[in-house]
């Protein structure tokens, strides 16, 4: 019997290989069995190449930070360290709906596993307060699964715990059940949140009226009492679901049981909130950085990132909670919920359930408040006006402002001892440049500026041959078949989603919502007589979190022809790295006047390590375009 196979180096082609052709290959290889191990890690790896060309210079980087700064995103960070690159077995992963729902609600299980021959299904497990309820979910063909499970009326804490297909690896989610008293507080948390959102917008703002006149301070003022107004529209909205809630669990207490349709539409509503509370409490882990420095140039993008996050994440769409509760008003039910309720329950007869006239009375309030808050939201949203005045006007009135755009992109690639190609990843990155600068402060020959490089990853390359690499070779000696199942590659969009956005609106909201995303300060020295403009790239704010990487999954098959499920880890270098490396020796502009006094400049460079008779070459190369508005 084969022994368990310990960690080894490997990586995933994007391929599928059908069984003929893996037992083809695997007839051809001796069937004895082999213990492997690679003790060395990408990142080590790429450092070979790396470290003399990325070395900081004291003068413009503090190595603390850029090692805290640069190292984890807590909030986009997978399970396991992405610089572990050691083999794991198994390969699951899956999500809830939400962490906490009410007795009688309706819990969305989702997720991944591999299916392959008789590998295909998955074992969840729902357990806590002497309930135990194990069950077999089916692989659709690409590998997801899907069941819901109804929440019993037992409150207290349950573990939700999925089983890969092979049985070898297992994912553990907790979340708690609360009785439906506790309904009339479900929204208290909810209600917090915003308020420490507001608050933070209003502390924004008073930074903001310290540098800028009277009147612009009175119109300032005007449009955050407009925010507060919609604010009290959305906390009366939370405010009148706890009531609702309060009402429904008394109902409930004269022992009517919910209905299908109500346990389901609840159960979303629950869902949505529980979604608004967790963006929130990411807005506030982001948003702990400090202006740049103590000018209004700085104080104005600080307070429109306070705009964004505050519209992004009190914006509880208020579209789909209209829908949630005018279906409770109908007694519509959620097609889902209402089939996982009859299954576990039978059907609720009549006249146990509530009847449809009293969940419509009880959220009629609150149905009310939400055509109230759409209304009053408008085409702005919660803080648009203010984001709008302060970019279209204040922004422009005191600050000077260059604005564009960079590429950068990268590629590595790893070869063996015979000069065979076994492993090489790219990545391209495309940013919105923003330098700003005091206008009251811009005398003298040299104009210091700061600003911001916000971007994503756009583009993500992949090969590998691992069996090509020297180590597996050694340590195989052809005697085990990797068999490459799917490898996941980051997401990536287009463009960057910060380039219609260039003044710094949203980079918290963005970071939260978009992929493989960054944020990067800079300093720049423009000297006014010699026509220069020199860049500094500083310590990221956000940089590609530990989740941008390739994970790569597969079968390894040794002598007993056994196939064993298996995941790896790829880490991807940050963009503060690669671009840094190439930025600090070509970071100089020439800045040009057209005939109409237009200020521009635009740059390019490329940095290449490295040959094709090297283990390791790389390549890496920025474009850069802005112009002064």
């Amino acid at each position: 019997m084969m022994q368990k196979l310990i960690p080894l180096l490997v990586l995933l082609s994007l391929r599928q290989v059908c069984q003929a052709q893996i037992f083809k290959k695997i007839g051809q290889k001796a069937k004895d069995e082999v213990e492997y191990r690679v003790q060395r890690k990408a990142g080590q790896k790429i450092d070979q190449g790396l470290d003399s060309a990325l070395a900081m210079p004291k003068k413009i980087i503090d190595k603390e930070n850029v090692k805290k700064n640069t190292g984890t995103n807590s909030l986009n960070a997978s399970a396991e360290d992405p610089e572990d690159m050691s083999q794991k077995d198994g390969f699951v992963k899956f999500e809830l709906s939400a962490t906490t729902l009410f007795a009688g609600g309706v819990l969305s299980i989702t997720g991944e596993s591999v299916k392959y021959k008789n590998y295909n299904q998955v074992e969840v497990t729902v357990s806590g307060r002497s309930v135990k309820d194990v069950r077999s979910v089916p692989l659709a063909a690409d590998g997801k699964f899907a069941t819901a499970w109804y929440a019993p009326d037992k409150a207290g804490n349950y573990t939700a715990t999925v089983k890969g297909s092979d049985k070898k690896s297992a994912q553990s989610i907790d979340f708690t059940v609360y009785d439906l008293p506790k309904m009339s507080s479900w929204c208290d948390e909810n209600i917090s949140v915003t308020n420490k959102a507001y608050d933070q917008l209003k502390e924004a703002v008073e930074e903001v009226k310290t540098g800028i006149g009277s009147k612009d301070k009175e119109e300032l003022d005007q449009k955050l009492e407009e925010v507060k107004e919609k604010v009290d529209k959305l906390l009366k909205l939370y405010k009148d679901l706890n009531t609702a809630g309060k009402d429904l669990a008394a109902l409930a207490k004269t022992g009517k049981n919910l209905s299908p349709n109500l346990a389901g539409n609840l159960s979303d509503l629950n869902n949505r909130l529980a979604e608004q509370r967790r963006k929130m409490k990411q807005i506030e882990e982001y948003s702990n950085h400090k202006p740049a420095d103590n000018t209004v140039c700085e104080y104005l993008v600080m307070a429109n990132e306070a705009c964004a996050a505050f519209s992004v994440y009190t914006n509880i769409e208020g579209i789909a909670l209209k829908g949630i509760l005018q279906n409770i008003m109908l007694d519509k039910g959620v097609p889902l919920a209402v089939s996982t309720v009859n299954q576990k329950a039978g059907g609720l007869s009549q006249p146990n359930d509530f009847a449809i006239k009293e969940p419509a009375k009880i959220f009629s309030t609150a149905l009310l408040d939400v055509n109230g808050l759409n209304s009053k939201l408008g085409t702005a949203g919660f803080a648009g006006d203010i984001a709008q005045f302060a970019t279209d006007f204040l922004m422009k009135k005191y600050c000077g402002v260059f604005k564009g755009r960079l590429i950068h992109d990268y590629s590595i690639e790893f070869r063996n001892s015979k000069q065979e190609n076994w492993w090489t990843y790219g990545v391209q990155v495309k940013a919105a440049l923003y330098l700003r600068y005091p206008k009251d402060k811009a005398g003298g020959n040299i104009i210091k500026m700061k600003g911001n490089l916000e971007g994503n990853g756009t583009k993500f390359s992949f090969f590998e041959d691992i069996e090509k690499e020297d180590g597996f070779q050694d340590g195989s000696k052809g005697k085990i078949e990797v068999v490459p199942i799917k490898a996941y590659t980051p997401f990536s969009v287009s463009q960057a989603t910060s380039e219609l956005d260039v003044m710094g609106f949203g980079a918290i909201a963005r970071g939260l919502a978009t992929p493989a995303y960054f944020n990067i300060p800079l300093d720049a020295e423009y000297d006014v007589n010699a026509n220069k403009i020199k860049i500094f790239l500083n310590a990221p704010i956000i940089d590609f979190s530990p989740a941008v990487s390739n994970q790569l999954v597969f079968l390894l098959i040794g002598g007993d022809l056994l196939p064993y499920v298996k995941r790896m880890s790829f880490p991807i270098h940050k963009v503060f790295r690669t671009l840094g490396s190439v930025v600090r020796s070509n970071n100089e502009f020439e800045v040009k006047n057209d005939k109409t006094g237009n200020l521009s400049f635009t740059g390019k460079a490329n940095k290449h390590l490295g040959s094709k008779a090297d283990k390791i070459e790389h390549d890496l190369n920025f474009t850069i375009t802005a112009t002064k508005q």
